[in-house]
């Protein structure tokens, strides 16, 4: 998810795990070793522009990584903090390891895809249950997270303060799962009443809340997409075609980037022109707003240089129209 949102998650871990002992310190170290997975991105930039989106939520999200991690960040912190607090290095390698361990298994949920498994294995996990960016998620850590540093560590409040907002939260990941479910179900039911024939078809929670939802199906040669709110009156009906238009590609189709590029879409993709060229899109994080002719969100463009094909993310696509938000908000509320 967000930085803010994995940065509180760790933070709360950190209080959950050591903050009777460590006081704030248990809260500042889980932020540090919450936050550092998403350190990739600072890497990314050194590979190709398809490479990069690799990097991130590669090896530092893999479940290996926190194994790894919480012994070298437990020794530090215990070298740092050894004369003045009776902390253990084992304690404070236990406080990185679940901060440093849910912060990846957060991103599971999320649609973007991640490698729990590597070096071992290049599958990456998207359960897309949870948007990147949720508010019900995360604005629950931050409220705890604005109080509990005022309490005194040895309080009893404190203590149930923060495991009920782990609980509250975790209850809502749970329960995102759970409308997933109901999602599908709805968009099973609308595909069959407008009788599209899918071969696959895939659900993925807008951000900002669990509410908003886009369903695509696939078929031969493009998808079927609608939107869908849970205060929708009615199940989905109007869906827009999108062609996949994969024979644009096909003078460049055995480029390795490509490929690359169109295994990191999971097979979701649109390809087509503007004034800018040929591009591709990936359709998993839709559009910058709900309207028709809104740009997509991850857009990258194909171009030709010396015979070869240089693949280079959209720029442009970041710009959001005025009243983008307020219909977005809107949409979300049901039609």
């Amino acid at each position: 998810m967000d930085l803010i949102t994995q940065t509180v998650l760790g933070a709360a871990v950190g209080e959950v795990v050591l903050g009777k002992k460590a006081g704030n310190k248990a809260i500042i170290y889980g932020a540090v070793a919450g936050l550092i997975p998403d350190l990739d991105v600072l890497v990314a930039p050194f590979f190709s522009e398809v490479d990069g989106l690799f990097v991130h939520r590669g090896f530092s999200h893999a479940l290996l990584f926190a194994f790894l991690l919480a012994p070298l960040l437990g020794w530090l912190i215990h070298r740092i903090h050894r004369k003045k607090q009776n902390i253990s290095i084992r304690e404070w390698s236990t406080l990185v390891f679940w901060a440093a361990f849910t912060h990846p298994i957060l991103d599971y949920f999320t649609t973007y895809g991640t490698g729990a498994f590597l070096p071992f294995f290049n599958y990456r996990v998207e359960f897309s249950t949870i948007g990147i960016v949720d508010v019900f998620y995360t604005l629950p850590f931050i409220f705890a997270l604005l109080t509990i540093p005022f309490l005194k560590r040895t309080w009893l409040l404190r203590r149930k303060f923060i495991w009920s907002t782990l609980v509250v939260t975790t209850v809502y990941l749970s329960a995102t799962v759970a409308n997933k479910l109901y999602v599908n179900a709805v968009f099973k039911e609308a595909f069959a009443r407008q009788q599209i024939n899918y071969e696959r078809f895939k659900t993925v929670p807008l951000p900002l809340t669990n509410f908003l939802w886009m369903g695509m199906a696939e078929t031969d040669s493009g998808y079927h997409m609608a939107l869908y709110s849970n205060f929708d009156s009615e199940k989905p009906k109007d869906f827009m075609y999108i062609p996949r238009n994969d024979t644009k590609l096909k003078d460049i189709s055995e480029n390795e980037d490509l490929k690359k590029l169109i295994s990191f879409t999971n097979g979701y993709y649109h390809v087509n022109e503007d004034e800018n060229g040929l591009y591709l899109a990936d359709l998993r994080f839709g559009k910058m707003g709900i309207e028709q002719d809104a740009d997509y969100i991850f857009k990258f463009y194909l171009k030709y240089k010396n015979g070869e094909v240089e693949i280079q993310k959209s720029t442009e696509s970041r710009s959001v129209e005025g009243d983008a938000l307020s219909n977005y908000i809107s949409r979300i509320k049901g039609n």
